[in-house]
């Protein structure tokens, strides 16, 4: 009895440790929600002429998210315009009421999960789902819900 009891309890153990071992919530992009800068390269025309190669580093920012008490973070990406695009980095678990757009934009889901509603319809977007906002001036706009692992997508000002 005693072995079986052994071979039970290590059982019990590798699961256990096995379990705590995989994430709540698997990276289904490079990026996760944990994700507080890029460190990347910049390519640049050098005074000779040439190409040349150096570090960069954006750093997130973050704001107040529409009355939800949570904390929503931008990495603003270089580039020409009045608005740039940003990887927008959403909390787990946040209902979004319904507001007009601020400004119009793509949206494109990178990963976690996010469902648009609107008073009409919802629709539930996975990573690789592609919004336009285009309801800016709109009575009662959209929102939604972010899924229990939050999100990552990038902000187009088109």
């Amino acid at each position: 009895m005693a072995p079986l009891l052994l071979l039970i309890t290590t059982l019990a153990i590798v699961l256990a440790s096995s379990a705590q071992a995989t994430p709540a919530c698997p990276p289904t992009t490079i990026f996760t929600t944990e994700l507080d800068h890029l460190d990347g390269y910049r390519v640049f025309v050098s005074l000779d002429g040439d190409s040349a190669i150096e570090p960069l580093r954006i750093d997130a920012r973050r704001v107040p998210m529409l009355n939800t008490g949570k904390v929503l973070k931008l990495l603003t990406l270089p580039g020409p315009g009045a608005r740039p695009s940003e990887i927008v980095v959403g909390p787990p678990n946040v209902e979004l009421p319904l507001h007009p757009a601020p400004v119009r934009e793509m949206f494109i889901l990178l990963g976690g999960s996010f469902t648009l509603r609107t008073a009409r319809q919802s629709i539930a977007m996975v990573p690789g789902s592609v919004l336009l906002f285009d309801d800016v001036g709109a009575r009662l706009g959209h929102g939604g819900h972010i899924g229990p692992c939050g999100y990552i997508s990038l902000s187009i000002a088109p």
